[in-house]
């Protein structure tokens, strides 16, 4: 009986909980759609201009790095070959 009880209860506790879940991401939806966003900055920005130029530097430095330890392991590589 007990056996029974359980096949038939589990649909509706699956469905509860699914209900429940669609509830819960509807509510995290609206609060997500209702809270003020941060303002981008503007493209003509001098902010954005200072940070541009950070980031290739950046990119710059690591493509440098990267372009070396290739070379080394190059020649490490053909000098145990």
């Amino acid at each position: 009986m007990f056996f029974v009880l359980c096949i038939v209860a589990t649909p509706f506790v699956f469905v509860g909980w699914l209900i429940h879940r669609i509830f819960e991401h509807r509510t995290k939806l609206a609060l997500a759609l209702s809270s003020p966003r941060l303002a981008l900055p503007s493209p003509t920005s001098p902010d954005v201009d200072r940070r541009l130029a950070n980031l290739e530097a950046i990119v710059a430095s690591l493509d440098f790095d990267l372009a070396t330890k290739l070379r080394e392991a190059d020649r490490t590589r053909g000098h145990a070959a």
